[in-house]
């Protein structure tokens, strides 16, 4: 018997799995604990660079632009 003759001479077998493929599938929505929004913190790092007596312009053209 083919899948198509077994849902016409007995649909209640293709009610009964409609619903309780429903059920399942609401029951695993409802578990699965995803957030709209999750809390997310990027990766970073702060370095702080130590040049005593030098103007911003030599820090910036010496070191600034070799660290980055």
């Amino acid at each position: 018997m083919k899948l198509s003759e077994l849902a016409i001479r007995r649909p209640i077998y293709v009610i009964v799995l409609f619903v309780l493929l429903t059920v399942l599938g609401y029951m695993s929505y409802t578990n699965l604990g995803a957030e709209l929004m999750p809390k997310f913190t990027p990766p970073m790092i702060s370095v702080q660079i130590v040049y005593p007596g030098a103007s911003p312009t030599e820090v910036e053209n010496s070191l600034t632009r070799k660290v980055e």
